[in-house]
């Protein structure tokens, strides 16, 4: 079903809101890098350090704003510490039952420690949607996913580590096991949301888990390439290799190898790069980077990547909650099919979806026609969240 835009001058307001960094990263490498002794025997989602803010107290707008490290379980089942942030309206909670809590997923914001939406909170690391969660009155506690923030690399697109790290930060909310949680995504967090929906039933059953917001979700790696390369935008298709590498080191050297000196050095360059930064706005040809001159997604049926790329596809197991699944059409970073795609093998399995697209006039500008999709859904998610979380 196809519909307006929504909401644009709340988001549009949302951004401007959240857009001064409180702090730099620099300030806080001991939060993120000291090491934390009882990680192996802390339980899923367990609190293990804690930063308060320090700017003012939500920004003058009522919120407590809390930097944590919890612990979550990695691609291998080892224990992680995993960084992010959790922010609660200083008014009371006035509808029934707990305060419900939103599980944060955010969207791409690099590779690099200085990345994390925790260390420095409001740029791309935050999406705008946190605003309108925190005024309908509910707590949001949001992930940096692997790597992003804390020591090591970070894990992007990975299905099973974003997955548990979304669910554990749920965890981290402390909520009472009928608090109401909803996992919440746009774009990478669109994937990381639409994972731990697949995973909550075996991963974490204990959490009273009600619905999940999937948003534009590259959910399949396969259909992602092709709109990436030869663009602007194509460090995304770095990060999406370095996550690999990052997430599967006994794959490194054969994964690669693939790639000749120039594409290993990109590689290596791009595992330092926000979004934000020059570097990571040139245009990317993989081709010119690959060892026999293929472009990458000629290269996802080698053995080296063919494994990997199938298990860190989302669609392959059903949500055991409603989903809400939307995006827009014009979608120029994550193509729309990703999204058809999903819900027809969501919908095939027997899950409870409810999809929406926008159709918005394209601009002709590379990347612009992206985060269109995210500010019109809030008219639609915010509703849909109120039902779930008010129908006993």
């Amino acid at each position: 079903m196809k519909g307006s835009v929504g909401a644009v001058a709340i988001a549009t307001a949302v951004m401007l809101a959240v857009s001064t960094p409180v702090a730099t990263a620099d300030s806080l490498r001991d939060f993120y890098d000291a090491p934390v002794p009882t990680i192996a025997t802390s339980a899923p989602g367990e609190v293990v350090r804690t930063k308060p803010m320090n700017s003012p107290k939500g920004f003058g707008l009522g919120f407590d704003i809390e930097r944590i490290l919890y612990r979550s379980t990695d691609t291998h089942d080892d224990p992680m510490v995993v960084s992010g942030y959790s922010m609660t309206p200083t008014a009371p909670w006035t509808g029934p039952g707990p305060r419900p809590v939103i599980a944060y997923a955010p969207g791409t914001s690099g590779m690099a420690d200085r990345c994390a939406g925790s260390a420095v909170l409001g740029t791309v690391g935050s999406s705008p949607a946190i605003l309108p969660l925190l005024l309908a009155g509910y707590r949001v506690v949001a992930t940096d996913y692997q790597g992003l923030g804390t020591p090591g690399g970070h894990t992007y697109l990975n299905r099973i580590a974003s997955g548990r790290a979304l669910l554990d930060a749920a965890r981290a909310a402390h909520a009472d096991t009928d608090t109401p949680v909803v996992l919440f995504g746009y774009s990478e967090g669109g994937f990381a949301s639409g994972a731990a929906a697949e995973l909550a039933a075996t991963y974490a059953p204990d959490i009273d888990i009600v619905g999940a917001y999937v948003g534009a979700p590259p959910a399949d790696p396969t259909l992602n390439i092709d709109t990436l390369d030869n663009t602007t935008l194509g460090s995304a298709v770095l990060f999406a290799v370095d996550g690999m590498i990052n997430a599967y080191p006994e794959r490194a050297e054969s994964i690669r190898s693939l790639f000749d000196a120039d594409g290993n050095a990109a590689l290596d360059a791009a595992q330092n790069w926000c979004t934000t930064d020059p570097a990571a706005t040139e245009i990317v040809h993989t081709s010119e980077l690959t060892e026999d001159g293929r472009p990458l997604i000629d290269q996802l049926s080698s053995p080296a990547f063919a494994e990997v790329t199938a298990a860190n596809t989302v669609g392959r197991v059903a949500p055991a909650m409603p989903v809400y699944l939307s995006q827009a059409v014009e979608d120029d970073t994550v193509p729309i099919e990703q999204s058809r795609t999903l819900l027809r093998r969501w919908e095939d399995l027997g899950g409870d979806v409810t999809y929406r697209e926008y159709e918005f006039p394209a601009i002709p500008y590379k990347g612009a026609n992206h985060l269109p999709g995210a500010l019109a859904a809030y008219s639609d998610v915010m509703p849909w969240i109120a039902g779930l979380i008010h129908t006993p």
